[in-house]
Parts: C-alpha cells; sequence; structure tokens
C-alpha cells in the first residue's frame, strides 16, 4: 500500500470504528419493553340487573273517589210463608194462612195469625227478634199480634188432624164436626198450630201443624 493510500486508511479508520459501534448498538440484543397484561377475573362473571323503572300510576288530577254504603232494610214479615202475616185488614182473605184456633164452633173460629218462617226468612227473622239464629228444626213462629179473626168455616170443610201431636205419622183426614169432637177431648194444652186455606170467604180446609 502506498502512503498516500496508507494515510487515507488511518485517516477513515474512526469514522469506520464509530459506525461499527453505531451499529451493534442498534442492531444488537435489546430487551423489549414489557406491557402489562390485564387483569382477568378468575369468578363467574357478574351480570348486572337491568335497571327497574316503576310503573307510572295515573290518576284523574283533582278527582276523588267516594264510597257510601248502602243499607237495605228487610221487612222479615214479607218472608213468612203461605199468604204472609200481615194482611193490611182484619178480614182474611182468600189464601193459606198460619195460625192458632183460640176457639172453634159449628160454623166459625176465632183464629190468632201468627208468622210461620222457614229457610232463610227463619234465619233472619230469629235474629231479628233475639232468638236462637239460625233456629232449630229450620223453622220459627212469630206471634206478637194478640189480634183475633172471625173466619166463617165452610160445612163440607174438612180437617188434617193429628191425633198424637207429637207424631206425625197419624195425620189423617175428618170433616170439620168430628175435629171438633176430637179437638175439644185432647185438652187446650195440646192444640197445634194450623193453616187454614180460605175459598170463596169461608174455610174450606184446616192442616194441623206438626212440630218437632
Amino acid at each position: 500500500m502506498d502512503q498516500i493510500a496508507a494515510g487515507r486508511w488511518r485517516t477513515g479508520l474512526p469514522g469506520l470504528i464509530a459506525a461499527a459501534v453505531l451499529f451493534v448498538g442498534c442492531s444488537g440484543d435489546v430487551t423489549p419493553e414489557v406491557t402489562e397484561a390485564p387483569a382477568v377475573a378468575t369468578g363467574a362473571p357478574t351480570t348486572a340487573a337491568p335497571e327497574t323503572t316503576a310503573a307510572a300510576t295515573t290518576a284523574a288530577p283533582g278527582a276523588t273517589t267516594t264510597t257510601v254504603a248502602t243499607t237495605t232494610t228487610v221487612d222479615t214479615n214479607s218472608l213468612a210463608l203461605g199468604s204472609g202475616c200481615t194482611p193490611g185488614t182484619t178480614v182474611l182473605g182468600d189464601g193459606r194462612w198460619f195460625g192458632y184456633v183460640d176457639s172453634a164452633a159449628v160454623t166459625q173460629i176465632e183464629f190468632d195469625l201468627a208468622c210461620w218462617f222457614g229457610g232463610d226468612g227463619a234465619i233472619l227473622a230469629a235474629a231479628e227478634d233475639g232468638e236462637e239464629s239460625p233456629p232449630p228444626n229450620d223453622y220459627y213462629i212469630r206471634n206478637v199480634n194478640p189480634q183475633l179473626r172471625t173466619i166463617p168455616v165452610a160445612s163440607t170443610a174438612d180437617v188434617l188432624w193429628l191425633p198424637d201431636t207429637g207424631d206425625p205419622s197419624t195425620q189423617t183426614t175428618v170433616s170439620y164436626p168430628d175435629w171438633l169432637a176430637g179437638r175439644g177431648a185432647r185438652g187446650s194444652d195440646y192444640q197445634p198450630g194450623v193453616w187454614i186455606t180460605i175459598a170463596g170467604g169461608e174455610g174450606a180446609l184446616i192442616e194441623e201443624q206438626y212440630v218437632p
């Protein structure tokens, strides 16, 4: 190598060394920057409950509601069976009426009209009178009016009478005169209530009522 070339080589050597150092610094092992992985939950995923919106209540502005209690009064006498017990007159019209025979003669009887209730009518009437309700044996008798009514009896009238007032199976049909005789022999302490059927203004049938 000539001196000129050798001088050039020595002159360029420091630059080559610097370039080599620079290359090693750029291409050598470089520890890469570590980015931390995001944390992963190990438990069961939790799903948030959806937001609940309360239903809106709409009311008419300024509206008010008033509840008025209504009371229905029942005339329990109107629930009496047969033709009832409130005829509104002293003379009983044609129909079937319950009551008690106060006295009996050949052509007429003196009749004490009463109210005979059964079923729901008996329950209501007994409760209204302060008696046991429901009443025993599903019937109730109300007799608060002492008024007597004279009822003519037809000569052909029949009577369903109870020779034994404690045994309904003894009921039998007899003529009105035979009933008068049997009734007199039985005595006043054993006179049951009766149903009297009036037809044409006269008593046509009398039925003695058995009660337990």
